[in-house]
C-alpha cells in the first residue's frame, strides 16, 4: 500500500486485501475478543467471535466471506464465544478448534450444537502447526485440561514470512509462564495483550520475551472492570510497543507483507506510517 492510499485512513478497511498482503483485523466487539485473519490467497481464520453476533457476522456478510477455513475459540467464556453459534450458522466452516475444556454455560452448549450441525472438522488443541494458505499458525496449548478457562486459553502464533503475531486469549500469568518455560516464544511484531489488559495478563518476562512493535488491547469502553490497567499499558510502552485499544481506536487493522513490513489502520484515528 502506498502512502497516498494510506492517507484515506479507515475507508481502506473495507477494500479487498491486496495481493501478497495478509490482513489481521481486531474487531471492536466491546468487552470481548474477536480477530479475523485473511491471507493473500483469501483464506480466512477467525479467532474468537465476541460476546454477540455484532459486528462479526455483519462484517463477514458485507464482505461476502461465505467460508471460514478455520475458527479458533481461545477459550469458552461468553465474551469470546457469545457470537460463535451465529457465525457458524451463517457461514461454511471447514474446521473448528477450541481448548477442549468444557464449560457449564448455555452459550457453550449452543456453540457445541452449532459446530456439530455445521459438519466442521473438530481439531484438538495439541501442539501443532496449521498451514492455511501462506500463513502458518503454531498452536500454544494450555498447561493441562484441569486448569480454569482463562489459564486454559489456546495461544496462536501467526507467521507470515517475517511477520509474526501472537494471540493469547485471556491467558493469565500462570499460563504465560508455562509457555515461556515449555514453548519457544519468539520476539514478534504484534501481541494481542492477554485478558483485555488486566494486570494478571501481562508479566515482565512475557513483555521481554515478545518485545512487539505493536500491542493491541481488545476492551470495552467504560467497562466495569477498570480495564485496561495503566500499569500494563506502561509495561508494553516501556518495551517500545505502540499500544492500540479497541475502546478508543475502534477496529485495529494490520496489513502485513511477507518481508515483515506492515501498516496499522484503525477506525477512529489516522493510520500509522508504513514500517518498511
Amino acid at each position: 500500500m502506498n502512502r497516498a492510499a494510506a492517507a484515506l485512513g479507515w475507508l481502506l478497511v473495507v477494500c479487498p486485501v491486496q495481493a501478497q498482503t495478509l490482513e489481521l483485523r481486531f474487531f471492536d466487539v466491546g468487552q470481548g475478543d474477536a480477530a479475523l485473519i485473511v491471507t493473500p490467497e483469501r483464506k480466512r481464520i477467525l479467532v474468537d467471535a465476541g460476546p454477540g453476533a455484532w459486528p462479526v457476522v455483519p462484517y463477514l456478510q458485507s464482505h461476502h466471506y461465505d467460508t471460514l477455513d478455520l475458527i479458533v475459540a481461545s477459550h469458552n467464556h461468553t465474551d469470546h464465544i457469545g457470537g460463535m453459534a451465529d457465525v457458524i450458522a451463517s457461514r461454511v466452516v471447514r474446521a473448528y478448534l477450541d481448548n477442549g475444556i468444557p464449560h457449564t454455560t448455555a452459550t457453550y452448549q449452543r456453540t457445541l450444537r452449532a459446530v456439530e450441525a455445521s459438519g466442521a472438522q473438530y481439531v484438538r488443541a495439541t501442539a501443532r502447526t496449521i498451514t492455511v494458505g501462506s500463513a502458518r499458525l503454531r498452536v500454544l496449548v494450555p498447561p493441562s485440561r484441569s486448569v480454569d478457562q482463562n489459564n486454559g486459553s489456546v495461544g496462536i502464533l501467526l507467521e507470515y514470512g517475517a511477520f509474526q503475531a501472537l494471540l493469547t486469549g485471556d491467558s493469565e500469568q500462570y499460563e504465560l509462564g508455562h509457555w515461556l518455560q515449555h514453548d519457544s516464544v519468539p520476539r514478534v511484531t504484534v501481541v494481542k495483550v492477554a485478558h483485555h489488559g488486566s494486570w494478571n495478563g501481562t508479566t515482565v518476562a512475557w513483555v521481554q520475551a515478545t518485545r512487539p512493535q505493536v500491542a493491541v488491547i481488545s476492551v470495552g469502553a467504560g467497562n466495569s472492570y477498570g480495564l485496561p490497567s495503566p500499569q500494563v499499558i506502561e509495561q508494553w510502552r516501556s518495551a517500545g510497543a505502540r499500544v492500540y485499544r479497541t475502546d478508543r481506536d475502534g477496529a485495529v487493522i494490520i496489513e502485513a507483507k511477507r518481508d515483515g513490513s506492515y501498516i496499522v489502520l484503525n477506525e477512529y484515528s489516522r493510520p500509522a506510517r508504513d514500517h518498511e
